[in-house]
This record gives C-alpha cells, structure tokens and sequence, in this order.
C-alpha cells in the first residue's frame, strides 16, 4: 500500500511526521496507525525515513503488502482461533472428567480475550523495534 504526504516535522532517530490527505477507504481502518486532524480531512502519520527529509518535501509512504496480511490475521484471526482452542480445550476437558458443560463457551471467552491480552504486547514490542511502521521515501520532482 502506497500513499503520498507532506512531512510536518522531523524528528530523531529517522522518524517523520506526514500529513497524508484522508481517502474514503480511510474511514475506520487504522492500519497506518495515523491520527486525524484538527481539520478532519488528512491523517497525521509517524514514519520512518529512508532519507534526509525536511518538514514540506512530499514523501510516499509504503506499508509492505505481507506486513497487512500478517497484521490482519493477527487482529482478526488470532483471537478466532484462540476461542477455537479454548473451546476445544473445554470439549476436551469435559469428555475425559465430566466437567459441566459451562467450560467450554468460558474456556472459548477466556482464550478471545487472552489473545487481545497478547495483542497488546505484541503491539508495544513491534512500535519500540519499528517492524511494521510505514516507510517514507523522497518523492523526486523534475
């Protein structure tokens, strides 16, 4: 996914701030991370640099097609299937020891709601080593 911006500011450690203009596909999808405007009709996004960048020069922003993926199975997928197991977890609890049937639908909550516990880690170690952060790349002008 590619997006063209301006950059706001700039700041240590090959960081960016850009201003992206708000697209209809934009409306409730978070994946850039960015935050709205005052005005409401542009993202302020944080970026990495690939190069020595100045607060107006106009940047393309790049999110690898594989890191959308692999989020989106993570934020969709991961707590489907851990309700799954938790699921089976309980069937599996209650056909060898005769537990209530209660089990499974709360071993089922349980792991959904473990899985955004984990999610919430996973989220703080990715934003420190930067790993799915857009990358922003000089726009050449003739």
């Amino acid at each position: 996914m590619k997006e063209m911006g301006s950059v706001i500011s700039v700041q240590e450690d090959n960081l960016v701030t850009v201003q992206v203009k708000k697209r209809a596909a934009c409306e409730g999808c978070g994946r850039c991370g960015g935050q709205i405007s005052s005005s409401g009709d542009s993202l302020v996004i944080e970026a990495v640099s690939v190069a020595d960048l100045k607060p107006g020069d106009l940047v393309e922003l790049e999110i690898s097609d594989s890191n959308i993926v692999r989020l989106s199975f993570l934020v969709y997928g991961l707590p489907l299937v851990s309700a799954g197991v938790g699921y089976g977890l309980g069937w599996g609890l209650q056909r060898i020891f005769g537990v209530s049937y209660l089990l499974q639908p709360a071993l089922a909550v349980l792991g959904f709601l473990l899985s955004f516990v984990w999610l919430r880690h996973y989220d703080k170690v990715t934003m420190e080593s930067r790993k799915y952060m857009p990358i922003a790349r000089p726009v050449k002008r003739f």
